[in-house]
């Protein structure tokens, strides 16, 4: 039956990139897996998430179309690397390094601050560092993350030059309070916004975890759509025009 599934869905993904590339007008939208900004509802191929469903807003007054595919954030990285893949994908942050082979959109949401997301058992340990970065230092506290998942320009250069213990794995976010509830680590950083629905999906008790914030955390990362170098400015410009007019001013 998985066998099954898995070639229906290669199948339709298949099609679904041949109409994408066919119409001018029709955009491939790849995203992934993270609620609540983007998931595909149980027994559809429906996108949902409050990303997804202000992106079709601003697709739909840009007069465009589109075509929304559940990939793999790795997977979606690789399309948008090759320079002969027509696709974008939402919800991105805007680094240095993606500027390198991606084009992006003007920002279309912006995170609240990070917060630090623990159990009680290592709660007082990280509430005595005044700022996140002593947390970082303290090598008694180990820190898990995706490999290869940004946090922004400022955190992603303190995770490099401060933290002196990071578990990486390369699953789904679902692992990381697992890890934590199961003793493995103490801490992980997390948007705010995403740490009920994270807990829920993870089959963990709330009340076991505290979220705490840091005065020296910046302010939330900005959002955008990411696009590959093949789609054109032309379209790009107008999805623009669109998020100018739906989205409330967010500076750059």
């Amino acid at each position: 039956i998985y066998v099954m599934k898995s070639l229906i869905i290669g199948i339709w993904t298949i099609l679904a990139v041949s109409f994408a590339f066919a119409d001018e007008n029709t955009l491939e939208i790849m995203y992934f897996h993270r609620p609540p900004y983007y998931e595909t509802v149980d027994g559809s191929d429906e996108a949902k998430g409050f990303l997804v469903d202000l992106t079709k807003e601003i697709i739909k007054h840009a007069g465009l179309n589109a075509i929304f595919i559940e990939m793999p954030p790795q997977r979606i990285m690789s399309y948008l690397k090759n320079p002969r893949k027509k696709t974008c994908s939402i919800g991105w942050f805007k680094t240095e390094e993606r500027k390198e082979f991606a084009k992006f959109s003007e920002p279309i949401y912006q995170n609240k601050s990070l917060v630090i997301l623990t159990t009680k058992v290592h709660q007082e340990k990280i509430e005595k560092h005044f700022g996140l970065r002593e947390v970082f230092f303290d090598q008694s506290l180990v820190m898990t993350k995706i490999d290869s998942f940004s946090y922004g320009t400022i955190i992603d250069q303190w995770i490099n030059d401060y933290a002196a213990r990071v578990y990486e794995i390369s699953s789904n976010q679902l692992m990381l309070p697992r890890l934590i509830m199961a003793g493995r680590v103490a801490y992980m950083l997390i948007a705010p916004e995403e740490v009920d629905t994270m807990l829920a999906e993870a089959e963990l008790n709330r009340d076991d975890f505290v979220s705490i914030s840091k005065p020296d955390i910046p302010k939330g990362n900005k959002r955008y759509i990411i696009y590959s170098r093949k789609i054109s400015n032309a379209v790009i410009e107008k999805i623009n025009r669109s998020i100018t007019a739906l989205v409330p001013h967010i500076p750059e």
